[in-house]
């Protein structure tokens, strides 16, 4: 799934379908549901079985273990996050309160994406800048 699809994860539902290969069980602290009310979405792969991320401030997070709180790991890790500033599911959401968080999560997609591209072009820069010394 990439950035632009995360839209639909909004969705309490969909976020619990996305952790079909989640290491740990509903008899834990880490169920799928509670990563899901947490707002995370799974991103897992084999490298990394135990990645997911936040719908709205898309933090990244893995090295859960049995006893963590997804809500309590989330608020730690991102204390900016609109939706864990709220503290409440999104059925008791008001609609500015939504509004106010998609405007959050498209900030932090621009960000995200703004970063990405820098990041690629200080790499060329500098690709450019050894192939330049090369040539002296």
């Amino acid at each position: 799934m990439n950035d632009r699809d995360t839209f639909e994860m909004f969705d309490y539902d969909k976020r619990l379908k996305s952790f079909k290969k989640w290491p740990f069980g509903s008899d834990t602290g880490m169920s799928k549901e509670k990563m899901a009310a947490a707002g995370f979405y799974f991103t897992g792969s084999k490298k990394e079985p135990d990645l997911a991320k936040c719908f709205v401030c898309h933090k990244e997070l893995d090295g859960w273990e049995e006893q963590d709180d997804p809500w309590e790991e989330h608020k730690k890790h991102a204390p900016y996050c609109r939706f864990t500033k709220l503290d409440k599911p999104e059925s008791e959401m008001l609609f500015h309160e939504f509004h106010e968080m998609e405007s959050e999560r498209q900030n932090n997609l621009v960000a995200k994406f703004v970063t990405r591209k820098i990041d690629e072009f200080k790499k060329q820069a500098e690709k450019t800048r050894e192939g330049l010394q090369n040539l002296i």
